[in-house]
């Protein structure tokens, strides 16, 4: 029998590959390093969702890893980060060099981690310039203090703490950058991450059938990166105007011998199954499902009675458009994008006061194309990223 060879696991290209793979019901072998290796909040909340995919399609719910000598070390490896953490999560086991490992046994190795969250001890839980916070369903510190004010499903932060806990997680991740950050973005991210959490709450943690899902994790992951253009480049070169704004964005190395992209970036997930299915249920083709998670992000649109509800993508929308950020949404079979021009912004404000301007701002919010015309598998899971250039020379209204 041939030897199954590992899968690559690193550009947004291999990650669809490894979907492909999940929903075809191959077998794909990675290993811990691959798995836990971090690449930014971009990337690796991509990776989290291949790796969702993987566990909801697999019949024996096993995570296949290559060999290695040091069981504890892998699963150390593993629940170090958050797209291992939720692999060892939704599987039953994990197959280390032919030995069959409990979820029960592996879930251990998270311990410290998780009490570090819980307790806030951001140094503790920091990967290079990453942090992660992981929601573990039936972990007995489930509802993390950094994302619920008690301990319980309905407790989610308001706009104004989850906001606390932003700049707490961006301070941590690079205390220097973080001055170079827009007041106003931080406040849209508090509401935005607000919204999303109590959405995950509410219609994440079942199937599409409307089954409870016993096994299911949510949270984030932020990162400031710098995105070189030999690694990284190839991520934004499925769509010209993707393309665009990635060249247009790049910046000199301090040595001069290549271009970066320096940019914050956050990502949040959920293991659910996708917010055109959450919202409408299934069924839906391609271009319906494009359609129908449009008219989900846009404003308003919100299955919550309270009022306010339903403005956390408009928000965080608008804020992107001033400081010339990018969103991703992966969800279902779509992968859908909008960036923008911190300079058009100026132009809006100078002109808000005209309706023919207030509509055209409205269509540019929701201007949102396909990251790639790759035709894509149906995903498990929802992950929304967050992409935000940060320049010197912004002149952007900081918050220290």
């Amino acid at each position: 029998m041939e030897r199954l060879k590992e899968s690559p696991f690193e550009s947004l290209d291999d990650v669809e590959d490894i979907i492909d793979k999940a929903v075809s019901g191959q077998t794909v072998k990675l290993s811990s390093e691959t798995i836990s290796k971090s690449y930014g909040a971009l990337r690796d909340a991509a990776r989290l969702l291949a790796l969702v995919t993987l566990a909801r399609n697999s019949k024996d719910k096993v995570l296949l890893l290559q060999k290695s000598s040091n069981t504890e070390a892998v699963l150390n490896e593993l629940c170090s980060y958050a797209p291992g953490l939720t692999a060892v999560r939704l599987n039953k086991s994990i197959n280390i060099s032919d030995e069959l490992v409990s979820r029960r046994k592996a879930l251990l190795s998270a311990r410290d981690k998780m009490i570090a969250s819980d307790n806030q001890q951001y140094e503790k839980v920091i990967r290079g310039r990453s942090i992660d916070l992981c929601c573990i369903s039936g972990a007995e510190r489930q509802y993390l203090s950094p994302l619920f004010s008690n301990k319980n499903s309905q407790s989610v932060r308001n706009s104004s703490l989850m906001k606390q806990t932003m700049v707490a997680i961006f301070k941590q991740i690079n205390r220097r950058e973080f001055n170079n950050l827009d007041a106003d973005l931080i406040e849209a991210f508090g509401i935005f991450g607000c919204e999303l959490f109590k959405n995950t709450q509410e219609h994440a943690l079942r199937d599409p059938s409307g089954k409870p899902y016993i096994e299911h994790v949510e949270g984030i992951i932020a990162s400031w990166k710098d995105q070189s253009s030999d690694t990284y480049e190839k991520d934004f070169f499925g769509n010209p105007r993707l393309a665009k704004y990635w060249n247009d964005n790049l910046v000199p190395t301090t040595d001069g011998t290549k271009k970066t992209l320096r940019c914050m970036e956050v990502s949040f997930f959920d293991t659910g199954p996708g917010i055109v299915r959450r919202a409408f249920g299934l069924g839906f083709d391609t271009t319906e499902e494009k359609d129908a998670l449009l008219k989900c992000i846009a404003k308003n649109f919100s299955t919550k009675s309270e009022s306010g509800a339903g403005n956390g993508y408009p928000t965080i929308l608008n804020q992107l458009s001033k400081v010339g950020g990018l969103i991703r949404i992966r969800s279902g079979n779509q992968c859908l994008f909008n960036c923008f021009d911190r300079e058009r912004h100026g132009f809006w404000e100078a002109e808000q006061s005209s309706e023919a301007a207030k509509l055209q701002q409205a269509q540019y919010l929701m201007n949102f194309e396909s990251w790639t015309d790759r035709r894509l598998s149906t995903t498990s899971g929802t992950v929304v990223s967050i992409l935000v250039p940060l320049r010197k020379d912004s002149g952007q209204r900081t918050l220290l």
